[in-house]
């Protein structure tokens, strides 16, 4: 189970921390601050609440702001939301924390709601700004329904089927050879689907490598290889809620083949190095220009993740 450091002089607060996230967290709790850093150096944690004393004992007194002490925290896991813990006499002391980077307070004595919107709204600022770091990689795409003005009667007949499945929460799959379309006709899908105001998150999965295509996907977790420095969101979390276009499907690895397989059949997913299951609601598309029927007869493609994208 995920956990949750709570770092106070007083275990008044603690029933109502554990009250408050005991469905999806494991509340550890400690009233010293040397200790406290202790169990966050050793244990991943989702989230950190921080009593203004104990942060302000991980300062130097010279020390004008507290960026220096949460620092202390952010060299071990620098994208967990600390969140500070105060009396509203100490308020002055806490704003300075929030200025110096904390991602929110909580006055004491603490109350079960505040603490749930704390943790909700941590969370969607976490998936925002790896929503914006994906999106500055992107160029601006123009009006997709000029596309549609055409004289084919092959293209009529394909802007029929995608009018007729775009609307439903089915998975699709574009067959044909490389620079048709695919990518664009995925595209007019998603527009026309019942989530448009979803992402649209393309991954061209041939052009990453074999070593890290689940780690794209799914994302993962702190220390889970080397190189990684800090939890990454993987694309199925950025596409919650939108469309996910997977480009080149046929190019997966078999661990990939069955991790995505999991994710239509049950919408869940880990990290890799992770322990807890996420879901994640999002439109699987896909794309190939391999003949996977052929590849899943001949057990080079699995048969059961064939039948579920087509």
């Amino acid at each position: 189970m995920k956990k949750v450091l709570v770092l106070s002089p007083s275990d008044e607060s603690l029933e109502t921390f554990r009250a408050s996230l005991k469905e999806t967290y494991e509340v550890v709790y400690e009233a010293h601050h040397q200790r406290g850093l202790d169990h966050f150096k050793e244990t991943r944690f989702e989230y950190a609440f921080i009593d203004i004393d104990l942060l302000s004992k991980l300062k130097d007194p010279e020390d004008k702001s507290y960026r220096p002490a949460l620092k202390k925290f952010w060299k071990y896991f620098p994208t967990v939301p600390l969140v500070i813990l105060s009396s509203n006499e100490k308020m002055r002391e806490t704003v300075k924390a929030v200025k110096s980077g904390a991602e929110d307070y909580l006055n004491y004595p603490i109350q079960i709601a505040e603490v749930k919107l704390i943790t909700e709204r941590a969370d969607e600022h976490l998936k925002q700004q790896e929503e914006l770091d994906f999106l500055r990689d992107q160029f601006w795409q123009e009006n997709l329904k000029e596309l549609m003005v055409t004289k084919s009667p092959a293209m009529r007949e394909v802007f029929k089927k995608i009018k007729a499945v775009a609307p439903t929460k089915s998975t699709v799959l574009f067959t044909g050879e490389t620079g048709v379309g695919k990518g664009i006709m995925a595209q007019l899908l998603h527009a026309h689907s019942a989530r448009p105001k979803g992402n649209f998150i393309p991954v061209h999965c041939g052009a990453i490598s074999d070593s890290l295509i689940e780690s794209e996907l799914f994302g993962h977790e702190k220390g889970a290889f080397t190189g990684a420095i800090r939890r990454k969101l993987g694309k199925f979390e950025l596409a919650d809620q939108g469309t996910i276009f997977l480009d080149e499907i046929g190019t997966i690895t078999s661990n990939a083949q069955i991790k995505l397989l999991q994710v239509i059949q049950d919408s869940i997913f880990e990290r890799v190095g992770g322990e807890s299951q996420i879901k994640a609601d999002v439109r699987i598309v896909s794309a190939t220009n391999e003949d996977l029927k052929q590849r899943s007869l001949e057990k080079t493609f699995r048969e059961d993740l064939f039948f579920r994208l087509n």
